[in-house]
């Protein structure tokens, strides 16, 4: 005749059971958070290709903020070239706020040109004056608005000097201690070193202690190892080939 099982064989059922689901809740939970990344990722990828297309029409950059008061996620900007609408392009990991709809900031440091409320614009950089592009950030994970700064302020590109305005333009390494960068040529990577003199904000921070992977004129080239090599952009019509 068949016998049941006894209290003691099915707590240690039990037990077993509970260990594996032990093992298993770190691992669903580090997938969820792989996803979300991977989500980032493929979103700041659709915004390089939509800049592509605007550049090609226009031949410059989207501006990052024009003299109708126009931001560069307008849907007379970037989103005229995105079918997905702005508030499904969200980072995963972004709590929605009036200042960044998407949780995304563009390089307006450099790259996009802004329009003061005076009514005076700066002009960003021209697409042809970079040679490395795969060492300028175009787009990442905003921290509180979608106008990315860098760390100093630029007498030409970006005259802002006020220290919350470039604080507030900082980047949310809100990916398991890493931030969402998708660059120039259009290449997406995660960064897990931050930068920063704001107290403000413990997850938050800038790509580099300079503007060396903002402005795409004259910076210093980094390998993301722990060294770095002086290289210089220079218009590409003037340029020896590499």
């Amino acid at each position: 005749m068949r016998r049941g099982f006894s209290l003691v064989e099915l707590l240690v059922v039990l037990a077993i059971v509970g260990i594996l689901i032990s093992f298993m809740v770190p691992a669903i939970g580090g997938a969820q958070r792989l996803n979300q990344t991977t989500v980032c990722k493929n979103n700041q990828r659709q915004l390089v290709l939509a800049a592509v297309q605007y550049t090609n029409d226009f031949e410059t950059y989207p501006p990052a903020f024009t003299s109708e008061f126009k931001a560069w996620d307008d849907e007379t900007i970037l989103w005229q070239y995105i079918d997905t609408p702005i508030e499904q392009m969200m980072c995963p990991k972004h709590i929605h706020t009036n200042h960044s709809a998407s949780g995304y900031n563009y390089n307006t440091s450099f790259i996009g040109s802004e329009a003061y409320i005076s009514g005076f614009v700066v002009d960003g950089v021209q697409p042809s004056d970079c040679k490395h592009p795969s060492h300028c950030a175009m787009f990442g994970d905003s921290s509180k608005n979608k106008f990315m700064r860098s760390p100093d302020a630029d007498a030409v590109y970006d005259p802002y000097t006020d220290p919350n305005t470039r604080c507030a333009g900082m980047q949310a390494f809100r990916h398991d201690g890493g931030t969402v960068v998708a660059w120039l040529d259009g290449h997406v990577s995660v960064q897990h070193k931050a930068y920063s003199e704001c107290s403000d904000d413990e997850d938050s921070g800038f790509l580099s202690e300079d503007n060396s992977l903002y402005n795409p004129i004259s910076f210093v080239l980094h390998s993301f190892q722990g060294y770095a090599t002086q290289e210089t952009c220079v218009p590409a019509s003037t340029s020896a080939s590499d």
